[in-house]
């Protein structure tokens, strides 16, 4: 029986965006979740396990996520999922892992709806789209905007911030004339010629760096030069990459913020440099952190029981309290801050942070809020 032999294999699984378009993202949250597992694989290995990360490539598709969940649900070692980027993707595996109980935690989804569905397994370490569209409004009444395109790439994640962003600033009194998605370069070409037209101050942008680094590229060409604003899809530098110039001085709100000034973060950067050769960005930071929680949760369940059911392992989750790191405490297992869910799997304390790229293509924090839930 599994759990009563030696070296029994223990998997957690990782799923993302692995190939395709969004890859950047699917890199990131496996280095992180990777670079967590390598460090309790002997605290494991002493207690008869061998830990093993299993990888499962989404490729940012929903259609896909069925077949991987079948996959990993039929797979009685894993005990706990990493995943997913894309809010449509959770969704689907969140769905399919509910009979079983199986503990998922999102460093990435962070569509609003996802915690509404009274889910005891599904649990994530950012904050949710209202927390971003909140301080996007915000950020725009701050500049005092009048008029705002609000485009959508067209997925979950997108339309969902779409319609909060449009909602919050028509609730500060600022115009909406242009909201619709785009998707495919015909679409952003229509978007591109309706922006220009309705003569906006601003572009909200609510979607992933692939699609908005074309849109951005296409508005400029176009020579529309009002404010461009986008979220945490565009946290990565692969947008900076592909936008290249034309991302100077545009902004982004994101719940992956790293702030490398703090020791814990900097203890993070190193190893993660030394084990990767490149620097992480947030979502690697916040894949690491979330590794770590599933990893916790399996060694308070294990002290408990020998091999526990996937549900005692999702129950052990929303029990995990990690508080802040100390000041000068290196090797942290939460470098985001704090952790402590609430009963619909929100993060209790998340942070929410306003970037800007400067002409050197680095961006910075301009703002960082905490949002309680």
């Amino acid at each position: 029986m599994l759990g009563q032999a030696a070296a029994t294999p223990l998997k957690v699984a990782v799923v993302g965006p692995l190939s395709g378009d969004q890859s950047a993202f699917g890199k990131a949250m496996q280095q992180g979740a990777e670079l967590a597992v390598s460090f309790k694989r002997k605290a494991f290995a002493a207690m008869g396990y061998d830990l093993i990360l299993v990888p499962f490539d989404d490729q940012a598709s929903a259609t896909r996520a069925s077949g991987i969940a079948d996959k990993i649900t039929a797979d009685p070692a894993i005990l706990g999922v990493i995943g997913a980027y894309n809010s449509s993707v959770s969704n689907v595996l969140a769905g399919a892992f509910e009979p079983s109980g199986l503990a998922i935690i999102s460093p990435g989804s962070t569509n609003d709806k996802l915690t509404q569905n009274g889910w005891k397994h599904f649990s994530r370490v950012v904050a949710p789209d209202g927390a971003q569209g909140t301080a996007a409004a915000d950020l725009l009444r701050e500049k005092q905007v009048k008029r705002v395109a609000v485009i959508s790439d067209n997925t979950t994640y997108g339309n969902g911030l779409m319609k909060i962003t449009e909602t919050a600033l028509k609730d500060s009194s600022i115009a909406v004339p242009v909201a619709l998605g785009a998707g495919t370069p015909e679409q952003i070409n229509s978007a591109v010629k309706a922006i220009k037209k309705a003569n906006v101050d601003a572009v909200y942008f609510g979607g992933t760096y692939d699609v908005g680094a074309v849109l951005l590229k296409s508005l400029r060409a176009a020579g529309v030069k009002g404010f461009f604003l986008g979220a945490d899809g565009l946290d990565t530098a692969d947008y900076l990459k592909a936008a290249r110039h034309d991302a100077v001085r545009t902004s982004y709100t994101t719940v992956f913020g790293l702030q490398e000034d703090e020791r814990s973060s900097q203890s993070f950067v190193k190893l993660y440099q030394t084990a990767y050769k490149t620097k992480p960005d947030g979502l690697a930071a916040f894949s690491f952190d979330a590794m770590n929680v599933l990893l916790n949760a399996l060694e308070q369940s294990m002290a408990e029981q020998k091999w526990p059911s996937r549900a005692q392992v999702a129950a052990a989750v929303r029990q995990i309290d990690l508080p802040a790191c100390k000041p000068s405490e290196f090797g942290c297992q939460n470098i985001t801050g704090p952790i402590s869910f609430n009963t619909y799997g929100e993060r209790t304390r998340a942070r929410i942070f306003i970037m800007e790229v400067s002409p050197q293509l680095r961006p910075s924090i301009l703002k960082a809020l905490t949002i309680r839930q």
